[in-house]
């Protein structure tokens, strides 16, 4: 399995892949560069806000309670309204992902939720670190690592979505008897 995969991924090391960085300049570098350092602030402060619901929530026991409201959410329902303010598409992946999350929580707890979402932060972060070492290294050479261009660019095309999708999903439990 993957074999297309690495095949597509090769050909994109030996041939390059289109992009918008030609000749950067000495702005652009240091752009690039702060910008990849808030990013590595955002994450860690985003990690910081997990740990410490996860034991805020573990000492004033939030989590029967995130639980149990859980347990009471009907998907079905509270997805057809929520799709209403979604842009028709023949895949609705905020509308999935929603409902990927709150069957997660109704499956696992909430808790389980909030130590996943702290995995997916690390691993982005992990990837955050990856491609800042990357584009220092093309900084420095100026040899674009093309694979790992791809790779990192479709998680920062993927997080921001996830991270709020995750915030608009727990908001859901916090307001459902309110």
């Amino acid at each position: 399995m993957g074999v297309q995969g690495d095949r597509v991924f090769a050909a994109i090391k030996e041939k390059g892949f289109p992009d918008a960085r030609k000749d950067p300049d000495d702005l652009l570098r240091e752009t690039v560069s702060d910008l990849f350092e808030k990013k590595a602030a955002n994450l860690a402060t985003a990690r910081r806000l997990l740990a410490e619901a996860l034991t805020q929530y573990d000492q004033n026991g939030m989590w029967r309670v995130l639980d149990e409201r859980a347990a009471l959410l009907d998907i079905d329902d509270v997805s057809e309204r929520w799709a209403r303010g979604l842009v028709e598409h023949p895949f609705p992946i905020s509308l999935l992902s929603l409902q990927f999350n709150w069957r997660y929580m109704k499956e696992h707890g909430v808790r389980a939720f909030y130590e996943m979402t702290a995995r997916y932060v690390d691993e982005l972060s992990a990837n955050t670190r990856r491609w800042f070492d990357a584009w220092a290294a093309e900084a420095a050479t100026g040899v674009v690592d093309r694979v790992t261009t791809v790779e990192c660019d479709l998680a920062s095309e993927e997080a921001p979505m996830h991270c709020d999708i995750c915030k608009k999903t727990i908001t859901a439990l916090l307001y459902l008897n309110g």
